[in-house]
């Protein structure tokens, strides 16, 4: 899976914490990359975005739902240039 489409993923999951990998799958194929499903609930994982954040992914998005568009860019923007310090990108330990 290519950096843009995992950019994807994660940007697709925040705007609709409710989305299923196999909602995921179709979306991707929609622009020509073929994954499995475990292979996208995988990527989002290792984002920090798992089954057991549902609820307060589902959170996050209803109390910023009425958000402007430049709250959501700032705060992307910010998630990729200052990424959490547990987000390891090189997976060593």
């Amino acid at each position: 899976i290519t950096p843009r489409a995992q950019r994807r993923l994660i940007q697709e999951v925040t705007k609709d914490p409710k989305t299923t990998s196999k909602e995921l799958k179709a979306s991707l194929a929609s622009v020509k990359v073929s994954v499995h499903d475990s292979t996208i609930r995988k990527r989002l994982g290792k984002n920090g975005l798992h089954g057991r954040n549902i609820k307060a992914r589902l959170s996050f998005a209803r109390k910023h739902l009425d958000d402007p568009q430049d709250f959501w860019e700032n705060t992307l923007r910010f998630m990729f240039k200052n990424p959490p310090m547990w987000l390891n990108y090189n997976n060593s330990a």
